[in-house]
């Protein structure tokens, strides 16, 4: 399971570098994912990289 309330990642992939999450993001995306970006997490506790959805455009 996956929470992100309160800028938690539990449950998600932690990456050490950018570099790492890019290349998570390019395999999911080669296996069909879409919209998914690499964003540096701003829990102190972790302080990675993950991978996670772009929201969705409004329109």
């Amino acid at each position: 399971m996956i929470r992100t309330k309160g800028r938690a990642c539990t449950g998600k992939r932690r990456h050490d570098t950018e570099e790492q999450a890019e290349e998570h993001r390019r395999r999911l995306i080669a296996n069909g994912a879409v919209r998914l970006t690499a964003y540096r997490c701003r829990n102190q506790a972790c302080r990675g990289w993950h991978v996670g959805h772009l929201p969705k455009p409004r329109h």
